[in-house]
């Protein structure tokens, strides 16, 4: 083994403590928004939340072009990571997105093996019931098969007590509703909203 180093500080290696929730592996491919969902049924109030990712893309830059964010069942979003994050990635291995990690994910470069704190906080989840659809939302700002992406596998991992969580958002409020409207071809569409 021939092994090229430097003496800057190493990520640190993922922690496992709490209990671990495996997603399904889906691909993303073309331009727009891709999903998956992971169901907990266990109950129990979130003191700390981590995810893990694992995905691997045919082009070098197949991360630069994607936005990766958590939904909570409260609708709560989190960013892990946004498209500038990534320069000349086209893999996550073993990648764990910890608020307590050491090195942000902007830091950090490919193929992210280790912990990195995410561009958001997941530390807003904290104190949410962990119960419900968790989603995965991906994002692709490019229509090119040459950046499609494979997410092999993604994971949370949650402590949790059993106290009681705080509430769920409400919405509250009168719901105004504008009219639909095309847009076409270059230049600026607008539509008008009159609340009186």
């Amino acid at each position: 083994i021939t092994v090229e180093y430097n003496n800057s500080t190493p990520s640190d290696p993922p922690t496992t403590s709490g209990t671990t929730y495996t997603g399904s592996s889906f691909n993303s491919e073309g331009a727009g928004v891709t999903t998956s969902d992971l169901v907990i049924s266990d109950a129990g109030t979130i003191l700390d939340i981590n995810i893990e990712l694992n995905a691997t893309g045919q082009y070098t830059d197949a991360l630069s072009n994607r936005d990766f964010k958590l939904i909570s069942p409260y609708g709560t979003i989190v960013d892990l990571a946004v498209s500038s994050t990534f320069s000349g990635a086209y893999s996550l291995s073993a990648t764990v997105f910890d608020d307590e990690a050491s090195t942000t994910i902007s830091s950090g470069s490919a193929p992210y093996m280790g912990s990195f704190q995410p561009d958001g906080s997941l530390s807003d989840f904290d104190q949410e019931s962990m119960t419900g659809t968790w989603q995965l939302w991906v994002y692709s700002s490019t229509n090119s098969g040459a950046y499609n992406l494979s997410i092999t596998s993604w994971s949370i991992t949650v402590e949790y007590n059993n106290s009681t969580p705080s509430d769920p958002p409400t919405t509250s409020g009168t719901s105004y509703t504008g009219s639909s409207f095309s847009s076409s071809g270059a230049g600026v569409t607008t539509s008008d909203l009159v609340i009186s």
